[in-house]
């Protein structure tokens, strides 16, 4: 929290090294990376999912396409009260590093409107259970708010199973079927919406407040159904 967005923190033959030893576990790296430099060089060291990343821009775009990365970014980041946050504001060296950020990162969602890369929805959060699950809401809020439903879904969906999939056959807890799709011989995580998220994604469980918004329910009236790995968790439809 407190080291400066600007470090670079690893040389490429680092990084290199460590893509290496987890391509021998048939496996991939994540880097978290905020500055520009920083995500190039993670990504021509064969880093394959970069956190944050809020540096973002066409030329990354072309760089993440051609090598087939992917990249999950925390949007409240881009909250427009971000800065009044009390954690933020209440700290000076938290606010000066979060204005200096702000500024430099103001291109990110023009950019990834303009040069869309496949991007996953990220769970990064602050504080406790019940704010977590405030902050994962409206981070879904914004996420539609920014580019749309359909490509929200897509975040939330497949593309998070890309993700998870390109842990390997050694390191992935899901090995027998495929993820991210409802197909026969994929895993059965499933849930069933009262609602077109299309037309109105706030059935997806959305919330337009962060730290001042009121505590919400373990799970959405609208989510009417929930399966994991076939086994119903929650079932309201009759």
């Amino acid at each position: 929290m407190f080291d400066p967005w600007q470090l670079l923190a690893g040389s490429k033959e680092e990084i290199e090294a460590a893509v290496q030893v987890a391509g021998e576990y048939g496996s991939y790296v994540m880097a978290h990376s905020y500055r520009k430099e920083a995500i190039m060089t993670a990504l021509e060291a064969g880093v394959m999912s970069i956190e944050h990343g809020f540096s973002f821009d066409c030329e990354i775009a072309e760089v993440m396409n051609e090598k087939g990365a992917y990249i999950t970014t925390n949007l409240t980041a881009f909250d427009p009260g971000l800065l009044s946050i009390p954690a933020i504001a209440n700290v000076p060296a938290s606010l000066a590093k979060a204005k200096s950020a702000s500024a430099t990162f103001a291109g990110y969602v023009d950019n990834m409107k303009e040069c869309p890369v496949k991007r996953g929805f990220q769970t990064d959060c602050v504080g406790t259970v019940d704010a977590c699950n405030i902050q994962i809401a409206y981070e879904k809020h914004l996420n539609n708010d920014f580019f749309g439903p359909l490509t929200s879904l897509q975040t939330l969906t497949s593309v998070g199973g890309e993700i998870v999939a390109m842990s390997g056959d050694f390191m992935n807890p899901y090995p027998d079927g495929k993820l991210g799709v409802i197909e026969e011989g994929a895993y059965a995580d499933i849930l069933i919406i009262d609602g077109n998220p299309l037309e109105d994604f706030s059935v997806m469980g959305t919330g337009d407040k962060w730290f001042d918004a009121e505590p919400r329910p373990d799970s959405p009236e609208t989510i009417r159904i929930i399966m994991k790995d076939g086994v119903i968790y929650k079932n309201t439809l009759n």
